[in-house]
């Protein structure tokens, strides 16, 4: 098992809430936003969960959430019997990729390159470009916000837009 945060401003803003969380399984960081690019989702949290051969066997875009019953309940079985057969329910096409959801993320990892470079203001034009092509993507919206706003993002309770 293990988690991956998406936060362009790097593993010390995740490393609180992993901590938090007293997470026991390694935990990754995805600055670029390469996964929502590589299934199309545009919310977090997601759960996936992989056969021994790598395949893809469940797939919940947005809401995933092992604090639910139903979730930990899935992962538990899962964990005892990784196979198709103890999933609730078979991997879901909730993804939404497509030429929009593309020209969005080429959008906002030109804004992670010129954040990573200094160039704040330019980044976040590059961001609200990303979010203008698509008003839905809460993974990019998040990111703005943080960056925009992080008194209001990384405190205990979230201000989500």
């Amino acid at each position: 098992m293990l988690s991956v945060a998406m936060d362009v401003q790097g593993a010390e803003k995740a490393r609180p809430y992993v901590e938090l969380a007293q997470a026991t399984y390694t935990n990754l960081m995805d600055q670029d936003n390469l996964l929502s690019q590589m299934f199309g989702f545009r919310a977090v949290p997601n759960g996936l969960l992989l056969d021994e051969q790598g395949r893809l066997q469940y797939q919940k875009f947005g809401g995933f959430d092992v604090r639910k019953q139903e979730y930990a309940r899935l992962v538990e079985e899962w964990a005892g019997n990784p196979s198709s057969a103890t999933l609730a329910r078979p991997k879901t096409a909730d993804s939404m990729g497509g030429s929009e959801h593309q020209r969005a993320i080429t959008h906002f990892q030109r804004g992670v390159a010129l954040y990573r470079q200094g160039g704040v203001k330019e980044a976040l034009c590059e961001w609200k470009k990303s979010r203008d092509l698509e008003p839905d993507n809460w993974v990019v919206r998040k990111q703005l916000w943080a960056v925009e706003h992080p008194e209001k993002f990384y405190q205990d309770e979230i201000d989500s837009l």
